[in-house]
């Protein structure tokens, strides 16, 4: 089967518009699957701790068009979870934390500890590979090594444990194909 991974849309609908129109060119039958931060949150993080409960106008970005755009299963990435405790909005929170698909696991990231440089410390996963998000820096994870992964590179995943962050959405227009029967996985850029 064919998956299309994509992550950190951040509300941005051209350059969501951007990748979804490239999946369907490409994989019109790939099962679209989203790493969370769906949305931006326009409330920091300090702000966000201190604030009591913000208009939903003001601490996110919704328009119809952009919500349109959402047809596709998703993870809860920290933006939905930062938007949905500053305006009090539940829906944001049914997004689930993880999604198994085949051979792999699907989370935002942000449940991973960072360090100030940005290098995750990855809990124990079950699954060969794991998709991620969060840092929108395309790369794979392979025995504790980082290696950034280009646009229009393939990597054959069989018989390997591989923890792998697409990329962003926002601004980079990153997102990956999957194939579970091939077992590839093919980083891309529309």
């Amino acid at each position: 089967m064919l998956y299309a991974i994509i992550g950190d849309l951040h509300s941005n609908e051209t350059d969501t518009i951007a990748v979804l129109t490239q999946i369907k060119k490409i994989a019109p039958h790939a099962e679209i699957i989203g790493l969370g931060d769906l949305y931006e949150c326009h409330i920091g993080k300090k702000k966000a701790q201190k604030n009591k409960i913000v208009p939903l106008q003001k601490a996110v970005t919704l328009t119809p068009s952009f919500e349109r755009l959402l047809t596709f299963t998703s993870v809860i990435g920290n933006q939905e979870e930062r938007i949905a405790h500053v305006t009090g909005d539940t829906r944001f929170l049914k997004l689930p934390q993880t999604l198994a698909i085949e051979h792999a696991t699907i989370i935002h990231g942000h449940q991973f500890m960072w360090d100030e440089a940005w290098h995750p410390t990855f809990p124990t996963f079950t699954t060969p590979l794991v998709f991620f998000g969060h840092s929108h820096r395309a790369a794979i994870y392979h025995n504790g090594e980082r290696i950034t992964m280009p646009a229009n590179t393939m990597l054959d995943v069989a018989n390997a444990h591989y923890i792998i962050n697409v990329g962003a959405v926002v601004f980079h227009r990153e997102w990956c194909l999957y194939d579970s029967t091939k077992k590839t996985i093919h980083f891309m850029r529309a």
